[in-house]
């Protein structure tokens, strides 16, 4: 269950409150009172912060009336704004073991040229069975860009009115992740696979650290690679220099209906996956000749026959393509409302050549035909959301899962019920319900659908 952080709980009441209700050192003890109240301790000083906010009113040269009522403001005030805008902390890792993790960069092995990334290095983040006594101590940061993202994220992906108000997620700013940097490994002989991990468009490593954490708390070496192709909000290359999200795309969707996924952009998002499958593709590497070499994982690591692939979105658009060119490396794949149409024109006609769909604008050319997806298990999972509107070629690409006309043994595609695209990420676990609700970001209980997520990706895994 996501928790309350009562320290953080103070300081984001003031934050969010001040504009609305400026009276005085009473919100501090309103704050205070109504975040006790998760802790059961509200009945028994709910009564004195009362009494403290009328007698601190009572020293103003004011009416009784007006102090009065100055006081059940205040109080009424920062009741409101810290119930509707709690500063939530991420579910912790349900797995046997707690989470380590390490932030680097790797070194590409070669160069792709590109027009949206020339980068020769893959930012990661590494989560890992870690020792439950080891590693630092110090709280890690769930956003460790700052503000910059929250207004960067808010710039992109929110309506015309709202985009310049980034202060409305500096909230984030307060949340923390339940891992454990540079922790030691834990102690055994079992040996773990790996799993690769690709955020969707608007996403970063950090976005996705519920569903991560959890393969890491049951097993799984995960490694999140956050793209350099401008999809992210904002990341940090190797060499310090800020990646801001591409926003030259977004035009070609504008149409006189409104936004839509014309096939001009369709193209160059297909364009900008090429990135995002190099960068995946040499993570794999990666974890296959470089990471088990090195002293924490020496001997540890299961990776001989290849590494999973996972992604959300843009994310599963890029683990099929890559499975679909790399299948020796590739044990199996699993995409969560997958963009389908996004996929390279190769990818995409291995996984639905003879469906009769080929997705936006048709395919162009391609040298050869990728045939890894016919081998690959290979595992969808689609929000019922998705389902109804036809998103991700669900409409084909389930069937074609579930009678095995698609993907290797035991492939399957799943429809989740009361679910939302954002869901799949960490979205809406660290935004109030009422709020994702509103938004239409979350069916009725989020951390419901994370916990099934997490479970039906470690089913999947275990069997392959």
């Amino acid at each position: 269950m996501s928790q309350i952080n009562v320290p953080h709980a103070i300081i984001n009441g003031l934050a969010l409150s001040v504009p609305f209700f400026t009276t005085a050192p009473s919100i501090l003890f309103a704050v205070t009172a109504v975040h006790l109240a998760y802790y059961q301790l509200f009945r028994q000083v709910m009564v004195s912060i009362i009494l403290f906010s009328i007698s601190f009113w009572s020293l103003l040269p004011y009416p009784s009336v007006v102090k009065f009522a100055l006081a059940v403001l205040s109080l009424s005030g920062f009741l409101f704004t810290t119930v509707l805008f709690p500063p939530l902390q991420l579910p912790r890792p349900t797995g046997k073991y707690r989470v380590g993790v390490i932030d680097r960069y790797i070194k590409k092995s070669s160069t792709l040229k590109s027009k949206f990334s020339n980068e020769s290095y893959v930012n990661i983040r590494i989560l890992y069975p870690a020792e439950a006594a080891s590693g630092e101590t110090t709280e890690i940061p769930y956003q460790p860009l700052g503000s910059a993202i929250c207004n960067q994220f808010m710039a992109f992906g929110a309506p015309g009115p709202l985009k310049k108000l980034g202060g409305l997620l500096h909230y984030w700013l307060l949340i923390t992740v339940p891992f454990q940097r540079n922790a030691s490994l834990v102690v055994g002989k079992d040996k773990f696979p790996v799993v690769v991990y690709s955020h969707g468009l608007g996403g970063s490593n950090s976005l996705y650290s519920y569903q991560a954490g959890q393969l890491a708390s049951n097993g799984y070496v995960t490694i999140l690679v956050e793209h350099s192709d401008g999809s992210a909000p904002l990341t940090k290359a190797q060499d310090g220099h800020i990646i801001e999200h591409d926003m030259t795309m977004y035009p070609l969707r504008e149409t006189e209906k409104g936004a839509w996924d014309t096939p001009p952009y369709v193209k160059q998002r297909r364009e900008q996956l090429e990135v995002r499958v190099h960068e995946v593709i040499e993570a794999a590497k990666f974890a296959m000749k470089t990471l088990p070499s090195e002293a924490r994982f020496k001997g540890r690591l299961e990776v001989k026959k290849g590494v999973h692939l996972v992604g959300h979105s843009f994310g599963g658009a890029t683990v099929l393509s890559a499975a679909a060119r790399h299948e020796k490396i590739v044990k199996s794949v699993i995409a969560h409302d997958p963009a389908v149409d996004w996929m390279t024109d190769d990818s995409r006609y291995n996984l639905l050549k003879g469906s009769g769909h080929d997705g936006s604008g048709g395919y162009e050319e391609f040298d050869e035909e990728a045939t890894g997806l016919e081998e690959t298990p290979t595992l969808m999972m689609y929000c019922d959301d998705w389902v109804r509107t036809g998103f991700g070629h669900n409409f084909v690409t389930i069937d074609r899962l579930n009678n095995g006309a698609s993907g290797g043994k035991g492939s399957k595609g799943v429809v989740m019920d009361d679910m939302r695209h954002f869901e799949f990420s960490d979205n809406c676990l660290i935004q109030p319900v009422w709020l994702s609700k509103a938004l239409n970001f979350s069916g009725s209980d989020p951390e419901g659908r994370a916990a099934d997520t997490a479970k039906l990706t470690l089913d999947f895994l275990g069997t392959h």
